[in-house]
């Protein structure tokens, strides 16, 4: 005669069964037996057996049993059946429940965004894109208008990116965290100091992207790319230029890639050197003339010079739409403010340049926007001046057609 298993009969099903006299599966909160019968299922007690107290739980007489093997696995079997139902109470011993911790998925998503893509608009090579991309992140996490800044540009670059309606939800998005970002940056602006360097340093190159990123999205003529919302960056990135200069012992920290001034070593083409060579030859050739700011205009030319090989370098870096804004000096941007002619053909060759980094999403129609304005600002006299922006942004048989 085969030998019987040894059971241990559990006095732990719900009432229902036990009114019935039926075996419970003990399946919580519905076992199958009432979830077949489509009944009520009451175990008389909130807490699984697992989890019951010495207390909560009825003795049973001692007995003299040897433990088998299969005796052990049974309440293995038994055990697993209602572990899941146990997950959430692993970590506390009390009646306290703590609140749920959200996820911010956006935040989130924008953090990978900057780290992933946003970071590369600003990177003029791989040095400079471990600052953007992972120290300038790692500040941001004890600085938290820095994150507001790095969150408004990522936010604003996906709104840049996407159609509707995210378009709308991300640049509401970034509006939202620009507002955070502004009021302890500006509260900072007389005041910085080695503790928050980086991060006023960080941030100012992040208003820059975002000045000329959030013209893309204007509603008016007056929001969007034109000669005077440039006017406006360029007095902003003054400004960024005060904050460079103060902040200036970055160049010996982990920071210093950004100042590293070593130009990338690439081919320029032809056509823009002989362009910007003529430039120097008028500046020369007007230089006797009465108000013509020799000087003024002869930096603004060399810096162009010195910052367009970026553009050739990484064609989607910010490096001279930024650098150059940066270091144009109050005297120039007087000159153009003014209508100045020469002023006027050295921003359009500006104009080229940005033209030929549109790709970046922050820049995109801003060079064909205000070089078209420069051209009718200017009269017929000064007009073959600009042939190079013209031929490279409009192409080269726009003279003839003249429908820009």
């Amino acid at each position: 005669m085969p030998i019987r298993r040894p059971h241990r009969k559990s006095r732990h099903g719900c009432k229902a069964c036990k009114r019935r006299r039926v075996k419970c599966d003990e399946v919580r909160p519905t076992c199958s037996n009432c979830k077949q019968r489509q009944e009520d299922c009451d175990y008389g007690t909130d807490t699984p057996y697992i989890w019951a107290t010495e207390g909560s739980v009825p003795r049973r007489r001692a007995r003299s049993r040897v433990k088998t093997p299969s005796h052990d696995q049974d309440t293995a079997v038994s055990s697993a059946d209602t572990s899941f139902d146990l997950l959430d109470r692993f970590g506390t011993n009390d009646t306290t429940v703590n609140p749920s911790p959200g996820l911010e998925m956006n935040q989130l998503k924008l953090i990978v965004q900057w780290q992933r893509d946003t970071c590369r608009v600003l990177a003029r090579n791989e040095k400079t894109k471990h600052v953007w991309g992972v120290l300038l992140v790692d500040e941001a996490f004890n600085t938290p208008f820095l994150m507001h800044g790095i969150l408004a540009v990522s936010a604003l670059h996906l709104s840049l990116s996407e159609d509707e309606p995210q378009k709308s939800f991300w640049l509401g998005l970034a509006t939202a965290h620009k507002s955070q970002a502004l009021p302890q940056f500006l509260e900072n602006l007389h005041g910085v100091d080695a503790a928050n360097a980086k991060a006023m340093m960080g941030l100012s190159g992040l208003v820059v992207a975002f000045a000329f990123g959030s013209a893309l999205t204007g509603v008016s003529d007056a929001d969007k790319p034109c000669l005077g919302t440039l006017h406006n960056i360029f007095v902003l990135c003054r400004g960024v230029q005060q904050i460079i200069n103060v902040a200036s012992t970055l160049r010996h920290t982990n920071f210093a890639p950004l100042f590293d001034p070593t130009p990338p070593q690439v081919a320029y083409p032809d056509r823009a050197k002989e362009s910007l060579d003529r430039l120097e030859q008028l500046n020369t050739a007007h230089g006797t003339g009465r108000g013509h700011d020799t000087a003024a205009y002869a930096r603004a030319i060399q810096e162009l010079r010195g910052l367009s090989v970026h553009t050739f370098a990484q064609p989607t870096c910010m490096m001279l739409a930024a650098g150059w804004a940066i270091r144009a000096t109050p005297e120039y941007l007087q000159y153009v403010q003014r209508h100045e002619p020469f002023a006027l053909v050295i921003h359009a060759h500006y104009c080229t340049f940005l033209h030929i980094a549109r790709e970046n999403c922050f820049l995109q129609s801003w060079g064909s926007c205000v070089l078209r304005e420069i051209y009718h600002l200017l009269d017929s006299t000064w007009r073959p001046h600009i042939s190079w922006p013209i031929n490279e942004v409009f192409g080269e048989n726009w003279l003839c057609e003249n429908t820009i």
